[in-house]
């Protein structure tokens, strides 16, 4: 026996679609933007092969998952390295920006935000925040 959808036909699920595909927009452009900034080349190792937006604090953390200063690009390589040794990747971040950054980059992060403005982080990123 069919089951019929409880969501069918209602706003929230468009709604919830649109936000996802800012979101994925948003990361996209941010991505690049990172990648295009750090010359497409890893900050650890140097490689220009599979370059990656890296984010320095999590980017679960919407208050600072798209600040150019939470990301770095690294290759696919050293992404994977740090990805697996978080005590390695916080050592690296300190000797590479600085306690201090790292420190306020984790404190705007617990702070969050009351809502995100994803069309606004859209149009900031494609360069039309005219």
């Amino acid at each position: 026996m069919k089951r019929k959808s409880q969501n069918k036909g209602k706003r929230t699920s468009r709604r919830r679609k649109t936000r996802t595909a800012l979101r994925n927009k948003a990361d996209r452009l941010f991505s690049a933007a990172v990648r295009e900034r750090d010359d497409w080349a890893c900050r650890n190792c140097g490689s220009v092969r599979t370059p990656q937006c890296a984010h320095i604090v999590s980017r679960r953390y919407n208050a600072t998952r798209w600040s150019m200063d939470n990301a770095v690009c690294l290759c696919q390589r050293c992404h994977m390295k740090f990805t697996h040794d978080v005590l390695a990747w916080e050592d690296w971040v300190v000797e590479r920006f600085g306690e201090e950054r790292y420190q306020d980059l984790k404190f705007r992060a617990r702070q969050g935000v009351a809502s995100v403005d994803l069309e606004g982080i859209v149009k900031m990123l494609e360069g039309k925040d005219e």
